[in-house]
């Protein structure tokens, strides 16, 4: 990791809902242009620990640093600030059902006088370009297939021109079908450099695309590594068991 910019530093992370830990002292960097895949039977806390990264869930104990803002310190009020920066696609899309596609993507922009309307709008014409649905910008939600909705919520998370994109399983909501299309995209930005944390069951995506992939269980790394390291030859017995039931 020498003479790599570091983009997120998580050191001891912890998370408790009230008396049940899901977190258990992470430690994690992640660096530019990286793109870090986790992977874990459901409940193993990896969906909590994507949350930890842009604030969404509050931090019980440890640090979380992401391009150089500490979002644990009391003193940072530029919560705000550091999420502008991060792209969050969500597994069940979560767009606005009384914007077509457009004003979905240009929403937050202009919210947050980042871009005028016009601008928004040109960005928001590039972006559609880009994942391949320039000719739905004047469609509502409830006319896109899911495959099409995760498209756009990839674009909207686009608009803010983030360093950083968070997926929490983009695909797993999805028709076996759509899955392809979504993955597409996300291998597209992968190979544009930007720096992605993907927790995903897809495991020929963390196979192919994936920098490093981390293998969590019960609110720990168990295993960490190269796609080659982990995925095809684990050390853990709990990585390797894992693996055969989903391989």
């Amino acid at each position: 990791m020498e003479n790599k910019n570091v983009k997120i530093s998580v050191k001891e992370l912890r998370k408790s809902f009230g008396h049940l830990e899901v977190l258990k002292g992470m430690n994690v960097e992640v660096c530019e242009g990286e793109v870090v895949c986790l992977i874990g039977p459901s409940g193993s806390g990896k969906s909590t620990f994507l949350r930890c990264l842009n604030a969404l869930e509050k931090i019980t104990a440890g640090s979380v640093i992401v391009d150089g803002y500490d979002l644990t310190d009391k003193k940072n009020h530029n919560i705000n600030k550091v999420r502008e920066n991060i792209g969050m696609v969500f597994q069940h899309f979560n767009l606005f059902a009384n914007l077509n596609v457009i004003q979905n993507i240009m929403l937050a922009p202009v919210e947050l006088k980042k871009m005028t309307k016009q601008e928004a709008h040109t960005r928001g014409m590039e972006l559609l370009e880009m994942v391949g649905l320039s000719e739905k910008a004047e469609v509502y939600p409830s006319k896109l297939s899911g495959g099409q909705k995760q498209r756009v919520a990839i674009a909207r998370a686009l608009a803010m021109n983030p360093d950083i994109m968070l997926f929490d399983e983009p695909t797993s909501a999805l028709d076996p079908e759509m899955v392809g299309e979504v993955l597409e995209v996300m291998q597209n930005l992968a190979k544009n450099g930007m720096t992605m944390v993907v927790v995903t069951h897809e495991m020929g995506f963390a196979r192919e695309v994936a920098s490093r992939v981390i293998f969590m269980d019960e609110g720990i790394i168990v295993e960490e590594g190269t796609p080659q390291e982990v995925l095809q030859n684990p050390k853990q017995p709990r990585t390797i068991d894992f693996l055969n039931k989903v391989l």
